[in-house]
């Protein structure tokens, strides 16, 4: 059962279902393509078939990732990233970094022309610019659609 934290913050609500163990490895594997639930195992050493086929199926409720049957005798299926899915580069390119900086992590992200490690950075699209975190804020999401009616 995921945790349910009660609140209305986005990392809250992201972490009650993406906070599950394996659930943010699975998506990582599929960043590299199609896999079908034995690559999975293969991939992730020490996860139970039970939790992964139960991830894999929350997953695929909440529209990150899509199953299609290869094979009905015996039913096997393969899992790709949904646009929803891909959309999670990010957040876990975030984590690598964060990981490799601050836990000692075997590998490092790196910037494919000049092997250096990279950093992460907030860009608004809007005014087309790289910010600091300082320069960002929570605000609720209903004041977006009032500011909208008014202009």
């Amino acid at each position: 059962m995921p945790k349910r934290y009660g609140q209305g913050c986005p990392v809250a609500k992201s972490l009650e279902f993406l906070g599950e163990r394996w659930t943010l490895l699975i998506v990582r594997d599929l960043f590299a393509g199609p896999k079908r639930f034995q690559d999975f195992l293969g991939s992730l050493k020490g996860v139970a078939p039970g939790v992964l086929s139960h991830r894999l199926k929350v997953l695929e409720e909440h529209g990150v990732i899509r199953r299609r049957m290869y094979s009905e005798h015996p039913p096997r299926a393969e899992y790709t990233l949904t646009d929803r899915g891909a959309a999670l580069r990010p957040a876990i390119r975030a984590l690598a970094i964060w990981g490799a900086t601050h836990l000692d992590a075997e590998l490092v992200l790196v910037h494919d022309r000049c092997d250096r490690g990279i950093e992460m950075s907030y860009y608004c699209p809007t005014c087309d610019e790289h910010i600091t975190a300082d320069a960002a804020r929570y605000r609720p999401r209903r004041a977006r659609a009032r500011a909208a009616k008014r202009a």
